[in-house]
């Protein structure tokens, strides 16, 4: 039963997303470098979007929120998120991030997302914390 609840959310990102960029909605892609500096620059909202358990594991420094894309909660938590603010969210590899900021985007947040995941900011020596 959780199985398909996660698949169901993960089909309505797609979606959502797929949505957003047809209507000219659009969120930024950033790498390791650019993100690092956006996220710097202190008027941004830092969102892991990963599961507890890989939030956990460790983190990226500085993660204002930790908001589950495969929670059956999703919808309704990312809503508490301030529309007056950027929001910059990741994930594991990329994947799930971006499907969130088309989400996000479309419900007009303004986002962008690091294109290489936590396991991309892990590797080029960003800072992390457990």
């Amino acid at each position: 039963m959780k199985s398909k609840i996660l698949i169901l959310i993960l089909a309505l990102c797609v979606v959502a997303g797929a949505s957003a960029k047809s209507r000219g909605v659009k969120f930024r892609s950033l790498d390791v470098k650019e993100f690092a500096r956006y996220i710097e620059r202190g008027d941004v909202v830092l969102v892991d979007v990963r599961t507890p358990e890989e939030f956990d594991a460790g983190h990226m420094t500085g993660v204002d929120s930790n908001l589950d894309v495969r929670s059956a909660t999703f919808f309704k938590d990312y809503q508490s998120l301030p529309k007056d603010k950027r929001i910059a969210v990741y994930c594991k590899g990329g994947g799930r991030s971006k499907q969130v900021a088309g989400v996000l985007a479309g419900n007009g947040y303004k986002v962008v997302e690091l294109s290489v995941g936590y396991d991309g900011w892990v590797k080029a020596g960003g800072a992390t914390e457990k």
